[in-house]
């Protein structure tokens, strides 16, 4: 019943760009991320190198490097092509063109927003990005994990969202959806509250934490809550190792497509609404009939019967 992520993609429109593959706006770090799982061990160790020390790296010859991970220089060559640079040299100039880029000029892989940007290439470059991101984010789902984000849902007697800034966006998408299905859900867009709110859960409760950095002051705050109140904790995190995710009970994760500070939270954030939507879409086969019941029961009552009438005489 689980739908693939590349019934995502399509249902976007976007099709797999042919050519890519070492373009000189094509930023390396998020090719290496991109690629991660299916390196081999040495291109591993090589990639996670280069990803915790983006900019000590500009400063090591090909030898250095290689002396550094412990591998072979031609694995360090190897690795440079396998991510579409031409050489050790082509693939520092690219990596410096991630590690110097301003943080004033907000960026996403394949396309720079900046002033004189052609429309047609700014459009084409975001819904690459999100077919990445996506692509990813399919190779990343742990299913095991997600069952049992699931039946913790289930089994609660109230579900608590929590999040802030651009990840309440998703925290909003979620209490929308479990309300749908009928579930108690709370949330507040006020942090003041989320905090007062994390005191008050009963041990048969999930509070369910959306923090990309996994390092929000704030929503480890809640998570300490909320842990002390002995309910179970369910987060949404990047795929990192990060403190939010070390005290969940289940941790879901998204691709690592941003830094911790975010311009514009745009992949992350569509990838977590895609976590969401799983979750929506798998609580709702497992209880089918009562899933129906309750989402035709709230559109009713958000659009009354009458209203609809009216509305569809207008539109014809």
């Amino acid at each position: 019943m689980f739908v693939r992520l590349s019934h995502w993609v399509r249902a976007l429109g976007i099709r797999p760009s042919s050519g890519e593959k070492g373009s000189s706006m094509e930023s390396v770090l998020f090719v290496i991320r991109e690629q991660t799982p299916r390196f081999s061990t040495t291109e591993g160790k090589i990639a996670s190198y280069v990803l915790q020390h983006p900019r000590e790296v500009l400063s090591l010859t090909v030898a250095q490097l290689a002396e550094q991970v412990e591998v072979s220089q031609a694995a360090v060559v190897r690795f440079c092509r396998r991510i579409g640079a031409r050489s050790y040299g082509d693939f520092k100039l690219r990596l410096s063109h991630d590690v110097f880029r301003t943080s004033e000029v907000p960026f996403l892989p394949d396309v720079e927003l900046k002033p004189g940007a052609d429309p047609a290439e700014l459009v084409k470059g975001i819904l690459r990005s999100f077919q990445r991101s996506l692509a990813h984010l399919e190779s990343l789902i742990d299913l095991p994990k997600l069952e049992q984000a699931v039946q913790l849902l289930k089994g609660a007697r109230a579900v608590y969202a929590f999040g802030i800034g651009a990840s309440a966006l998703v925290a909003m998408d979620l209490h929308l959806k479990l309300l749908r299905l009928g579930f108690l859900c709370v949330f507040s867009a006020d942090s003041d509250l989320q905090v007062t709110a994390s005191c008050t859960l009963q041990p048969t409760d999930v509070a369910f934490i959306i923090s990309y950095s996994g390092e929000t002051p704030t929503m480890l705050s809640v998570a300490t809550n909320v842990k002390k109140q002995g309910a179970k904790v369910l987060t949404l995190t990047r795929d990192t190792e990060n403190s939010l995710r070390r005290m969940a009970d289940v941790s879901l994760v998204v691709p690592v497509t941003e830094g911790v500070y975010r311009t514009g939270a745009i992949l992350s954030r569509i990838t977590q609404l895609a976590v969401v939507d799983m979750i929506y879409s798998l609580l709702i086969v497992r209880d089918l009939d009562g899933a129906r019941s309750s989402i035709e029961r709230t559109m009713e009552a958000v659009h009354p019967p009458h209203t609809r009438k009216r509305k569809a005489g207008k539109a014809g």
